[in-house]
């Protein structure tokens, strides 16, 4: 009986840190049903750790990321849709590792 008790809080306890360790979001800025999707991006990132606001801070460093990386890859005026991001391993006292994926769109620009 103990070791049933042992083996249940171990099962436990590796579920919680799993739960914990590694987060995601999904569909943060959906795409509309007018955008004109061109490609999509994939970026990592190191993240600060925070309990306040974490899918807020994490959403908006994405962004920039995504961003970041889509300028490098596609010419024109463009945006980014649909993020998805999953955080992963501790990269140290306070930060983990952050892969993000998003679609990026075509920005009409019209003149008046």
């Amino acid at each position: 009986m103990k070791t049933k008790n042992i083996l249940l809080f171990v099962i436990t306890g590796l579920l919680i840190f799993m739960l914990i360790s590694c987060a995601s979001v999904g569909n943060h800025l959906p795409i509309s049903s007018d955008e004109e999707v061109i490609g999509t991006i994939q970026t990592r990132f190191v993240a600060r750790d925070t309990w306040l606001k974490k899918n807020e801070i994490i959403n908006t460093q994405a962004y920039i990321k995504l961003l970041e990386a889509a300028v490098l890859k596609f010419s024109g005026d463009i945006d980014i849709r649909d993020i998805v991001w999953v955080t992963g391993r501790t990269m140290g006292p306070g930060n983990t590792e952050v892969s993000a994926t998003a679609k990026v769109i075509r920005v009409n620009s019209y003149e008046n």
